[in-house]
C-alpha cells in the first residue's frame, strides 16, 4: 500500500473531515510523502481545519494506530480501493468529487462490469414490487450487474431479485460495512457479500447519517451505465439519483404508474418533464446497451473462468490487449487462444489498436 493510499485512509479516520477538507489537504504537499509526518509542520493545514479538528487529528499521527486500524479492516475481508489503484472504476471518476476510496466487501471484479441502477420508494406497492423483479429478472439474463442501496423497499427486492436469479449485484452503502443500514437488512448484505459486493466511500467505524444518503447516491448513479426508477413518490429520495444520473450524461429509464398513484406520482412527473426516459418494457434498456437478444441467448459457448473473467472485464468499455493481459495474469500464449476464441464464437470483436469490446 502506497503513502498515497494511507494518506487517504487516514483522512477517512475523521468523520468529522469534509469530502472537501480532504482534498484541499492532499493538495497542499506531496502526496506521495507520508501527510503524517508533515502535519504539524505544515501551518498550511491549520487554516483548512478548526482547532478542535487540527487538535483530534495531531492526537492520531501515530504509524501504529494507522497500521493497526488498516490490518483490522483486511481481517475483516475489507478490501480499499483508492482513487489512485487500477482497481478504481474508471467511469466513477468522471462525476463530480469521486469517492477518495472506496470500501469494498465480496468480489471486486463486479466494479468493472456493465451496470444499471435500480432505484425508487421504500415503500413499493405490489406493481413497484411486481415491475422490479421483471425488470430486474431479464437484464440479469444477460449478465448485467444490478446495483441499488440496500434500502428497503424497491432496492431490496432488486438486490434479492437478482441473487435468486443467479445474477450479479453491488449494493452502495451510506455508512461504514460495520455498521449496516438498516440493520432489517444485515442479512442480505452478508448474502451480497460471499460473492457479490458492498461497497462504501466511508471508513468501516462509521455509522449512517442522514446527510450521507444523497451523497451515497452519486456513487450509484456514477457506477451505472444507467438508471431505472420503478416507483417513487414526487418527494422521493430516488428522485436525487437520477438527477445526479442526468448530470452525469447516464440514460434514465422512468417506468410509469398509475395517474392516480401517490407511489408513483414521482416518477410521472419525471416522464412528464424528461419524456425519453419513458420506460415501459426492459428492452429498451437492452437495445441502449447493444445488447443483442437473439445473438446471446443462440450462443451454445461454454465458457471456462478465465474466458468469463476477460468479458467481465470488459464488458463496461474496451480493453487493450496489454490492459487485459495485466489484468488477467494470463501467459500471452494461453491468452491470445482465449482472445482468438472469443472473438470466432461472436463474444467479442477485435478493433484495430488491438484493443477489444463485447460485440
Amino acid at each position: 500500500m502506497t503513502n498515497e493510499d494511507k494518506n487517504i485512509i487516514w483522512l477517512d479516520l475523521f468523520p468529522f473531515l469534509s469530502y472537501q477538507k480532504k482534498v484541499k489537504l492532499l493538495s497542499l504537499f506531496d502526496v506521495s510523502l507520508d501527510i503524517k509526518k508533515v502535519f504539524l509542520l505544515k501551518p498550511a493545514f491549520r487554516e483548512v481545519l478548526t482547532q478542535e479538528e487540527f487538535k483530534k487529528m495531531s492526537a492520531l499521527l501515530d504509524d501504529n494506530y494507522l497500521n493497526s486500524q488498516i490490518e483490522r479492516f483486511e481481517r475483516s475481508k475489507i478490501e480499499m480501493i483508492t482513487i489512485n489503484n487500477d482497481k478504481y472504476p474508471s467511469q466513477l471518476k468522471e462525476i463530480d468529487s469521486p469517492p477518495l476510496c472506496l470500501y469494498c466487501l465480496g468480489n471486486t471484479q463486479l466494479l468493472n462490469t456493465l451496470s444499471i441502477a435500480f432505484v425508487g420508494t421504500r415503500k413499493p406497492t405490489d406493481y413497484g414490487i411486481v415491475t422490479t423483479k421483471q425488470f430486474v429478472k431479464e437484464l440479469v439474463k444477460y449478465n448485467i450487474t444490478i446495483i441499488s442501496g440496500l434500502a428497503v423497499g424497491v432496492d431490496t427486492t432488486a438486490h434479492k431479485t437478482a441473487l435468486e436469479e443467479g445474477g450479479n449485484t453491488i449494493a452502495v452503502l451510506a455508512g461504514g460495512l460495520y455498521h449496516i443500514y438498516p440493520v432489517m437488512n444485515l442479512g442480505l448484505a452478508r448474502k451480497i457479500a460471499e460473492n457479490n459486493l458492498l461497497i462504501t466511500e466511508t471508513s468501516p467505524d462509521v455509522s449512517a447519517q442522514s446527510y450521507y444518503f444523497p451523497l451515497r447516491n452519486r456513487i450509484i448513479a456514477g457506477l451505472s451505465k444507467g438508471v431505472v426508477i420503478t416507483e417513487a413518490g414526487e418527494k422521493s429520495g430516488a428522485l436525487i439519483t437520477t438527477n445526479y444520473a442526468i448530470d452525469y450524461g447516464r440514460e434514465i429509464f422512468a417506468v410509469p404508474g398509475k395517474i392516480n398513484s401517490p407511489a408513483s406520482a414521482g416518477v410521472n412527473k419525471l416522464i412528464d418533464e424528461y419524456p425519453p426516459a419513458f420506460t415501459i418494457n426492459p428492452d429498451k434498456i437492452l437495445d441502449f446497451l447493444h445488447i443483442n437478444k437473439e445473438n446471446f441467448e443462440n450462443s451454445s459457448v461454454q465458457l471456462d473462468l478465465n474466458a468469463q473473467n476477460i468479458i467481465d472485464y470488459i464488458k463496461a468499455e474496451k480493453k487493450t490487449f496489454q490492459e487485459i493481459a495485466d489484468y488477467t495474469k494470463l501467459p500471452v500464449n494461453e491468452l491470445n487462444a482465449l482472445l482468438l476464441e472469443l472473438e470466432m464464437n461472436g463474444i467479442i470483436t477485435k478493433l484495430a489498436n488491438n484493443s477489444y469490446i463485447m460485440s
